[in-house]
């Protein structure tokens, strides 16, 4: 269970340019810095964060087509992989990935040339 854990944001890379990529103009988005991130591994995953005035929740099985839903609200299929200890996820825009490495949690969101890395420390 390896990613199970609550992840508390500490640092981030190219955040606003990654919205601007995406086309993402809203000003209550251009910071994240209280995001939490929790994860549940079992049998299935459950993915959720918390965003400022915004929680995203996705649940799937890896290797199984899931019906997950962008931060934007939009609901859309997919299949999860976990490769070498990598989450992936492939969003319409977008892709996701996350590792954990010891108590770090790392997120990186690619678009194109645009990369977004998030580091989140494990809450106690």
């Amino acid at each position: 269970m390896a990613f199970t854990g609550k992840y508390v944001l500490e640092s981030q890379e190219n955040y606003k340019e990654f919205l601007k990529a995406l086309g993402i103009k809203d000003d209550s988005d251009s910071i994240n810095d209280e995001m939490i991130t929790d994860i549940y591994q079992n049998d299935s995953f459950r993915l959720t964060k918390f965003l400022m005035n915004r929680t995203w929740n996705n649940i799937f099985l890896i290797g199984k087509e899931s019906e997950l839903q962008t931060l934007d609200g939009e609901m859309f299929k997919t299949t999860v992989t976990l490769d070498g200890g990598k989450l992936k996820i492939q969003f319409p825009k977008y892709l996701y990935t996350a590792e954990v490495n010891g108590d770090r949690l790392t997120e990186v969101i690619t678009d194109g040339a645009v990369t977004n890395k998030m580091i989140s420390k494990r809450a106690n």
